[in-house]
């Protein structure tokens, strides 16, 4: 209880101070989505980069000194998943890892640090332990193209989303009862779909092949839609939509996107 109130406190001190400018520049250059968002949403965007930036560790890793620009960079693109949610600021990630590009992933059985790694080439890795991984330059060239369907950081920060809540299990809180006793039937008749279009090697998928891997991945492809495909998303899955729009309490397709 302590804990809590200091938290709240220390965070309420530093949003008493003005953004930086700089930061602001560094959002308009590599944050495409915030020239789309409504001033109210801006503001929260604002706010939450502030604390996610205080309140995460930032390593570098290949070599990499991780900049002022980087982790401004990356804490704007995942305040996205927050815009809308009362939320703890993903309290549950302890430190983002930086690598210069893309890297090997650890195996599944050891820790991310350790020296065995596998022959899997990533841009981006969750650990359930409470650590992000991400390629920079795969996280510049996606933040600055909003609509270009892909965002690494979105991916792996609604995978945190994930492992806190057990999305892939149970419907989050959404303060709907319909739309909640319909989440697991949805997600999973949705999931099951994609599933059987990758084995059957259908030559248009909505979805990553990847998201065939499991549920978790699939809700963060999904959630990579929702923010950078929101009108496709809408017109073919009007219930994933509506379902992703009940939990992150936004409407993406309502932004101001470019024709």
């Amino acid at each position: 209880m302590i804990f809590s109130w200091l938290r709240a406190r220390r965070r309420r001190k530093l949003l008493a101070n003005a953004f930086p400018v700089r930061y602001a520049a560094i959002i308009e250059r590599n944050v495409g989505h915030e020239a789309l968002l409504p001033e109210p949403l801006r503001a929260r965007l604002r706010d939450a980069t502030t604390i996610l930036l205080s309140e995460k560790e930032w390593l570098g890793r290949g070599g990499l000194f991780v900049s002022e620009e980087m982790r401004v960079t990356i804490a704007a693109q995942a305040a996205l998943l927050l815009l809308g949610r009362e939320h703890e600021y993903f309290d549950s990630v302890r430190e983002v890892v930086v690598f210069p590009t893309t890297f090997q992933t650890p195996r599944p059985e050891d820790g991310w640090e350790d020296d065995f790694l596998s022959d899997t080439i990533s841009s981006g890795q969750a650990v359930y332990t409470g650590t992000v991984l991400l390629a920079w330059d795969e996280v510049q060239r996606e933040g600055r193209d909003p609509a270009g369907g892909y965002n690494v950081v979105l991916h792996e920060f609604a995978h945190q989303l994930d492992f806190a809540e057990g999305l892939a299990g149970r419907a989050p809180r959404l303060g709907d009862r319909e739309l909640e006793a319909r989440w697991k039937y949805v997600m999973s008749v949705a999931f099951a779909d994609h599933r059987r279009a990758v084995k059957a090697n259908e030559p248009e998928l909505f979805f990553t092949p990847h998201a065939a891997d499991d549920e978790l991945e699939f809700f963060a492809d999904l959630t990579e839609a929702f923010f950078c495909r929101p009108y496709d998303l809408r017109n073919l899955y009007p219930e994933l939509y509506r379902l992703l729009g009940a939990y992150y309490r936004l409407d993406p397709a309502a932004w101001a996107w470019p024709v």
